[in-house]
């Protein structure tokens, strides 16, 4: 599962089965580029992917609707996807509706 929260606190994902790859993210950026009616920020982590040569060239062709901000590395209590899975995963183990 890949997440965004847009500017108005909105949650988006997209699930997949394949491996994260540059393709896939660009997919799920695409979705959420076509829907910004403002400037969004994303925050993404050090993935490789995140920083392919595609996937920057694509979020470099957007940067007046979307900016980039990269977390350190291994700081997986900076990244809001952390949070947002692991609260889903103890709703689903729970037996709460998530």
């Amino acid at each position: 599962m890949i997440s965004y929260i847009t500017n108005q606190g909105k949650v988006r994902f997209m699930l997949y089965r394949e491996t994260m790859t540059s393709p896939v993210l660009i997919r799920f950026l695409s979705r959420q580029i076509k829907d910004v009616d403002r400037k969004d920020f994303l925050i993404l982590d050090n993935l490789r992917v995140h920083h392919s040569k595609v996937v920057r060239k694509r979020l470099s062709e957007h940067k007046e609707q979307i900016e980039v901000f990269y977390l350190p590395r291994y700081t997986p209590e900076h990244n809001p996807d952390e949070y947002l899975i692991g609260n889903l995963k103890q709703r689903i183990r729970s037996g709460l509706p998530a």
